[in-house]
């Protein structure tokens, strides 16, 4: 019976020891999985702003190109926007104002007005043009009292109001003059 008493107590801190080995194994695997979590949260992260970086680089060169593209496809580079233009356009006291305009490669222009039902010579003015930032339009230089704004659209030049602006209304289509 000593004997059981002399084992009982070593079983119990043999018991004891292996518990607390246990509790420590746990409490080591259970550092290393929030460890192992952390690490993996941080380079998902990294990933992630990663990829954002890359698809906003993606973006503002997608951005460019296009602004290139766009840039290259305006009237003056993309049409053949030099030759003579006609039309009558309307008139507040006479018939109709049978306008021409020439547009010259040189970058210079002749507008001829000739006021229908009216006597007189028609009026001839000459000088340089030119080109609008969009490369859309023609400024006439020198025209303080007409309208010097022309939209070039495929053969045909739109005439603008005094502020450079696209007429509206019913009137609208005899603005446009055609190419010859």
């Amino acid at each position: 019976m000593k004997k059981t008493y002399l084992l009982a107590p070593l079983a119990l801190v043999a018991v004891l020891v292996g518990c607390e080995q246990q509790a420590n194994e746990q409490a080591t695997t259970d550092t290393q999985v929030e460890s192992t979590l952390e690490n993996a949260q941080e380079t998902a992260k990294e990933g992630a702003e990663q990829a954002m970086d890359s698809a906003e680089s993606a973006i503002d060169s997608a951005e460019n190109t296009v602004s290139e593209m766009v840039d290259h496809h305006n009237a003056k580079l993309s049409l053949d926007w030099n030759g003579t233009y006609q039309g009558v356009v309307p008139c507040a006291d006479c018939e109709g104002i049978d306008t021409t305009l020439t547009l010259n490669q040189d970058k210079t222009y002749s507008l001829t007005k000739a006021y229908l039902g009216k006597e007189g010579e028609a009026l001839k003015e000459e000088g340089t043009f030119t080109w609008d930032e969009t490369g859309s339009v023609v400024i006439l230089e020198g025209l303080t009292d007409s309208p010097n704004h022309f939209f070039v659209a495929e053969n045909q030049v739109i005439m603008q109001d005094m502020n450079g602006e696209t007429i509206e209304g019913d009137l609208a289509e005899m603005y446009h003059l055609k190419k010859q």
